[in-house]
């Protein structure tokens, strides 16, 4: 059986569908979806009485209900082999419209070509299309006590480019991607005999994300390749074409020369540490204490689950703060909450942060200072208190991910999880909470969790402070040995 993402994958990659078939991984949610957006659509048009399809229907359950419905959901088709899901389809006199439901606010005109391809099923089966419609989450939308659906829904005829503007309608965007599928469907066939070889590593490999399948394809690469090069769209020629494999022999000139290459190259060039003491010293120059160091958990919802939020926006459900004093003493303070905690959350952090020196976070400007920022327009009432916070925090990741700071073993990464690893004896590999994925799904089942999981998620968001007073501190310790060795 084929669907239309191994004709994705296809064209992405061939050993990418093979490795796909052979070697399912597990799913992983990055988003709560919180309502169903078909169920959403149905009583956003009063569609009551409908036919609902089912994994693994024959096309005749679909066809010897035509007379029965005029509404038809989730249906299952089938056409030489290829196995497509039409969402909502509505019988009219002369065919069908049909309605692509979407929890997500822009629907992408990319979409258009899975819409082609399904009509190529259709119109082989003999089903008619007459009008397309996409429904998806209005962005500006605001919860106010139950879903509101006719201001939660739009319904377009158009779809949107990369700038989020609706230009196209969908009717034209399906003509012109329409194509016979029956050469993929024979690559598909042919792939699966036999394991597609090993590729070299190219820009499709880690194009809109990295391949779930990279690092089987490309197992145990040297710290120092020129493929972990950052931000450079030169290395895939420097390595294919010139056969450079490291860093360290690649001509300065022939590359982009950014200060983060800067610090790969003179590391790679040396074999140590690179460690711009004196911009790391400029950096850090106003760090005050007592310094608090602050992270977040939260769980991103795509329909606003209580008032005052709009579609994906997050709930901050967990913070851990280590405060450090002036004589390097160390304190907690923790929040784990459940439901709608977000004003029990903004109170307590208030209450338990000083009022005075710096906060360090990682990753400042993507995590905590935002998520305190939409807390301030949800609760504009504690503003200046919240804007009294974000205004003192200090960013630990910047020296490592602009090249002040850059080690071999860094392998052209940065998460605090990594630099833990390298730069202290700690790491996050005995928690059985060990990333932020597994700690939103522990999250998601917190009214049901044990002692043990409540434990778990309060033992992983404290060590992301604590990894920060390690890095942090270690940094110190380097500056301390240059300015001793002066």
């Amino acid at each position: 059986m084929k669907h239309l993402s191994d004709i994705n994958k296809l064209q992405r990659c061939d050993r990418l569908l093979w490795l796909f078939k052979k070697q399912p991984l597990p799913y992983q949610r990055y988003v709560m979806f919180n309502e169903n957006i078909y169920e959403l659509t149905l009583r956003l048009f009063g569609m009551k009485d409908y036919f609902k399809g089912a994994p693994h229907d024959p096309n005749e359950r679909f066809f010897s209900s035509l007379d029965a419905y005029d509404v038809f959901v989730s249906v299952r088709l089938e056409y030489q082999g290829l196995r497509i899901k039409m969402p909502i389809m509505r019988k009219v006199h002369d065919g069908f419209v049909l309605y692509y439901s979407y929890a997500n606010c822009y629907p992408k005109e990319n979409e258009a070509q899975t819409y082609a391809d399904q009509e190529w099923v259709l119109d082989h089966l003999g089903i008619k299309v007459v009008d397309r419609f996409v429904v998806h989450l209005n962005p500006a939308y605001v919860r106010d006590g139950d879903l509101d659906l006719e201001q939660l829904l739009i319904v377009e005829k158009k779809l949107y480019n990369d700038k989020n503007k609706a230009k196209h309608t969908i009717g034209k965007l399906v003509n012109d991607r329409k194509r016979d599928l029956i050469p993929f469907l024979e690559a598909i066939d042919q792939v699966m005999e036999e394991e597609p070889p090993r590729k070299i590593r190219t820009n499709i490999c880690t194009r809109k994300g990295k391949c779930d399948y990279f690092d089987v394809c490309f197992p145990n690469q040297k710290d120092t390749s020129i493929l972990n090069l950052v931000s450079s769209s030169k290395k895939f020629e420097l390595h294919d074409l010139k056969g450079i494999e490291t860093i360290s022999q690649v001509d300065f000139d022939d590359i982009e020369g950014t200060r983060h290459q800067y610090a790969q190259y003179m590391a790679a060039k040396t074999g140590t540490l690179f460690f711009d003491a004196v911009a790391v010293d400029y950096f850090f120059r106003d760090v005050t204490y007592p310094i608090s160091y602050l992270d977040f958990e939260w769980e991103t919802f795509a329909f606003p689950p209580f008032d005052g939020m709009k579609p994906y926006d997050v709930l901050t459900f967990q913070y851990s703060l280590h405060i450090e004093n002036a004589n390097h003493n160390v304190r907690h303070k923790e929040f784990l909450g459940k439901g709608d905690c977000r004003e029990a959350f903004v109170q307590q952090l208030i209450h338990d942060i000083p009022k005075e020196g710096s906060v360090m976070c990682f990753n400042v400007e993507g995590a905590e200072k935002l998520r305190l920022k939409q807390l301030a327009v949800q609760f504009p009432q504690y503003h200046d208190a919240l804007e009294q916070i974000w205004e003192r925090m200090v960013d630990l990741a910047i020296p490592f991910s602009s090249g002040l700071i850059y080690d071999n073993k860094m392998a052209g990464m940065y998460s605090l999880k990594k630099l833990v690893k390298i730069f202290t004896n700690k790491s996050y590999d005995d928690l059985e909470i060990g990333d932020g994925i597994t700690a939103m799904q522990s999250y998601a089942k917190l009214d049901e969790a044990d002692e043990e999981t409540i434990k778990n998620l309060l033992k992983y968001c404290a060590m992301d402070t604590y990894a920060m007073i390690l890095v942090y501190h270690w940094v110190l310790r380097q500056l301390a040995k240059r300015k001793k060795n002066k």
